[in-house]
């Protein structure tokens, strides 16, 4: 008995580290991928910065700053580019490797009856799905992945299972104006839920060379049964 136990650790310990060899060989090959994708794309970025710098300066009648407009403009498409760069390289990475994409991994939290107290509720009520407030950190530093856990709260009448819809959406901001960009993952998710508290890590990847400044929001948003979505949100600024 001793020695099948001896054995079966063995494997067990073997397993484990071919998982996370895989693992590291898969973020290598990706983040290969990304480099190579991104490069183009935040090229193609600062030339369009250039572009739209110079033709400005020429429309304002302002020729003799035409170049100096165009390199302005270069460094503006080029740093306000990165993300939506980055994010579509990673999209675009995914597509070639469905396998890279990570699951989203959502586990039922907490003690049912202690939500049930929480929230009051009564079948009498119907469906209610809530969304928690977000813990996402205020700041992260460069090269730093964004990771926080995502809440949710589903209780339905006949105190059962629900099928639900998980809805997740990455933004960039620059002043006023914000600009999705692919949420490095499963952007949609199906699943048929228990009642009760529910949470899922969110893990959003960051390139080492995200400018200080770059600020994201992210939305996370949770449908029942085809109900109007409940959704809560936060914005990470990078230092």
């Amino acid at each position: 008995m001793k020695r099948l136990a001896k054995q079966a650790l063995t494997i067990s310990i073997l397993l484990g580290a071919i998982s996370v060899q895989a693992q590291e060989a898969v973020t290598a090959d990706l983040d290969s991928c990304i480099s190579s994708e991104k490069m183009s794309s935040t090229a193609k970025g600062a030339a369009i910065g250039a572009v739209t710098g110079f033709l400005g300066a020429l429309a304002s009648g302002k020729q003799d700053k035409a170049a100096q407009l165009a390199l302005a403009g270069a460094a503006v498409g080029g740093i306000a580019g990165y993300a939506s760069a980055y994010y579509n390289a990673v999209a675009t990475c995914m597509k070639k490797n469905p396998a890279w994409i990570p699951e989203s991994n959502i586990e039922r939290k907490g003690n049912y009856k202690a939500i049930v107290k929480e929230f009051k509720y009564k079948p009498s009520q119907g469906d209610i799905f809530t969304v928690r407030p977000l813990q996402m950190p205020a700041t992260i530093s460069q090269g730093q992945n964004l990771e926080f856990p995502a809440k949710f709260v589903v209780l339905t009448p006949d105190g059962g299972e629900a099928q639900a819809r998980i809805t997740r959406k990455l933004f960039v901001v620059e002043g006023d104006k914000e600009t999705e960009v692919p949420f490095p993952g499963h952007s949609t998710t199906d699943r048929v839920l228990e009642n009760g508290e529910h949470e899922e890590l969110i893990h959003i990847p960051m390139g080492v060379d995200v400018p200080a400044g770059s600020k994201f929001r992210f939305s996370y948003s949770v449908s029942v049964k085809g109900l109007p979505a409940n959704s809560a949100s936060g914005i990470t600024v990078v230092k």
